[in-house]
């Protein structure tokens, strides 16, 4: 990792998982998820002058995605260091995206709380880069609807969860996203986050295949 806890304890509760019950990770997680956006954001407004604010928001998406995020926690084998219960091993819960990715989001969070931003940022820093920004694709679904919408002179769409499922450690979220009222498209996840943008990307799928035909 290339950072040393005073508190061992706090990297302890960043790599629990929900399944052990209390004290686990979630809300580091939530924490770690705006501490990575923004040490994404300070390296691209630094080293990519000519984005746009959308270039930007698309690229920090895709940069900080579960899928970025998995690669990224290979690099210090993260997943082994979970400490889950045997059952969700058994089920795959090293394997599984949604956990590690959650995990190395936790860690951030962690390192920030401990060491602070610098840290935290270092941290971002030895495992991110360098970065090759411009061959980064973009994959922010949510923020190409709008502006797709928007280019269309309709409002920007709204994401509602109209369900969720399953234990406090395996939670399903099904969500809409709608616009002008009518609801476009429908997608799950493990978290509202990755099923808004699940949603956001079907309903850019059938909106784009309608106007071309």
């Amino acid at each position: 990792m290339g950072y040393t806890f005073h508190n061992p304890a706090l990297l302890k509760q960043a790599l629990t998982h929900p399944s052990m019950g209390e004290d686990n990770n979630q809300r580091l997680e939530f924490l770690g998820d705006a501490v990575l956006e923004l040490c994404a954001s300070q390296v691209l407004y630094a080293h990519a002058p000519e984005l746009t604010e959308g270039e930007m928001t698309r690229l920090r998406a895709a940069i900080v995605n579960e899928a970025a995020l998995v690669r990224v926690a290979a690099k210090i084998g993260l997943k082994d260091h979970i400490r889950m219960t045997a059952e969700c091993a058994l089920n795959g819960g090293r394997e599984r995206a949604s956990i590690v990715s959650s995990a190395l989001e936790a860690v951030i969070a962690a390192i920030y709380l401990e060491g602070g931003l610098e840290a935290a940022r270092a941290f971002f820093d030895r495992l991110w880069l360098p970065l090759e920004i411009h061959s980064v694709k973009s994959v922010d679904d949510k923020s190409a609807l709008q502006e797709w919408l928007q280019a269309r002179g309709r409002p920007v769409p709204e994401y509602r969860v109209v369900a969720e499922d399953g234990p406090a450690h395996q939670r399903l979220f099904v969500v809409e996203v709608l616009a002008d009222g009518k609801v476009l498209a429908t997608a799950q996840g493990t978290s509202k986050k990755r099923a808004e943008q699940d949603a956001a990307r079907k309903a850019l799928s059938t909106l784009t295949g309608a106007e071309g035909r």
